[in-house]
Order: C-alpha cells, then structure tokens, then sequence
C-alpha cells in the first residue's frame, strides 16, 4: 500500500479540485495524510479538510514546524506504509497514475510520471523519461514533486534548502546510487501561478546553490 501526503499551508481552497483526483485513482490500496500546517484545530484551515477525513483519510495538525520540509518530516511520522507519494494540495492526478508507477517498484527506488502545467501557463517541462538513473540531475531537475513515488526508507527533507527541498531529496538519492524512472505518460497536472513564479521569489538563486553543493559528485553518472 502507499501512503499519500499533502501538506497544506496555503491553498486549501484547491483541495475540492486535487482530493478527487485521489479518490478516483484504478488504484486503490492507499491511505491520505492530510497535514495542517501552521493553522490550529479550530481554523476555518482546518475545519475545511476535516470534513474529508475517513477510515483512508486522516487530518493532522502540524503545528511549530519551520516550512514544507519540517512539515512533511513530522507527516511520515503517521505514514504506515512503505512507499510514499507526494501531491501538493493545488496540483491534480489523473486516474492511472498510481497503477502505472506500482508496476516499477521492484526495480527502482524513486518514480515520476511525466506532467503537463495548468492554471497561468500551458506547456510542459522538458524532464527526461523512462529509466533516468544515469541522468545528470545537475541539469535540471527531472522529478516533478506532485509526481514522485518513493520508498518511505529514502524520504527526509532538509530544512535549509526549504521551497527547493524535493531537488534537493532528489540529488542526494542521485548522489547516493539509487534508481529512479520517469513513467512516460502524463499523469499529474502541475498548477503554474504566475504571481508565485520560480524566479520571481529568488528560488533560481537557491537551486544554483544545490547544484554547487552536488556538483563534486557529478562523475557519478
């Protein structure tokens, strides 16, 4: 079975659109952690997701955590699986996502789908697919966060790199050997916000800062 996080800040009010995309999944055998984070139990926040919450979905307050890395560290706490799939709050699965990925666990470590934006912008991030272990992650980064499947022993975030922290993950895994592998198919829509654009908040600057910090181990592709 799979353990599926949201972690939800800001942006609950996308929740109606991204948690049916869950709940209509050909695959089945998963459970919801929903974590709340930064909002207290009798938040409007919190009283939103709440109403969701049944014997495969379960909503947590995670609460005097320090951003999105620290809020999914305390979320794999209640993770009773051993694989873990991520889907930001304002991004959509389409239905076979999981039921393709499943069929590559035996053989890799971390799996994506490939993925089309919506919302302010509609094209598609140029990211490689199929067996992508000997990719040079220095390039670019070829996981999209609302796609990932992975082994719950890899999963840790740091918090210093927070807002690029599933590069992050994603280099370190790289570095480290394991397998990963891009299904072909789109099956995530990733929403694009123009008012919270990659460049406009500066998070250019932080990614050239992983890619010094990882760029000693590039002769291992």
């Amino acid at each position: 079975m799979i353990s599926i996080l949201m972690p939800i800040y800001n942006g609950i009010e996308f929740l109606e659109e991204s948690l049916p995309t869950i709940l209509y999944q050909t695959y089945n055998d998963w459970e919801l952690i929903i974590g709340i984070n930064g909002h207290p139990k009798d938040s409007e926040v919190y009283q939103k997701a709440k109403k969701y919450e049944n014997d495969k979905i379960k909503v947590y307050e995670i609460f005097n955590t320090n951003g999105k890395s620290e809020a999914l560290n305390e979320m794999l706490k209640y993770a009773k699986y051993d694989w873990v799939s991520l889907l930001d709050v304002d991004d959509k699965w389409l239905p076979n996502k999981l039921q393709l990925q499943i069929q590559y666990m035996d053989k890799f470590d971390v799996i994506g789908t490939a993925c089309r934006y919506f919302g302010d912008q509609n094209n598609y991030p140029n990211i490689p697919i199929g067996d992508i272990t000997y990719f040079n992650f220095l390039k670019t980064n070829p996981i999209i966060n609302s796609s990932v499947l992975l082994r719950k022993e890899l999963c840790g975030w740091d918090k210093n790199p927070d807002v690029v922290e599933d590069y992050d993950l994603w280099l370190r895994l790289w570095k480290e050997g394991k397998k990963f592998y891009n299904v072909p198919e789109i099956q995530v829509l990733h929403r694009i916000h123009i008012n919270s654009a990659f460049n406009a908040q500066g998070n250019n600057l932080k990614v050239n800062e992983l890619i010094k910090k990882y760029s000693k181990y590039k002769n291992n592709i």
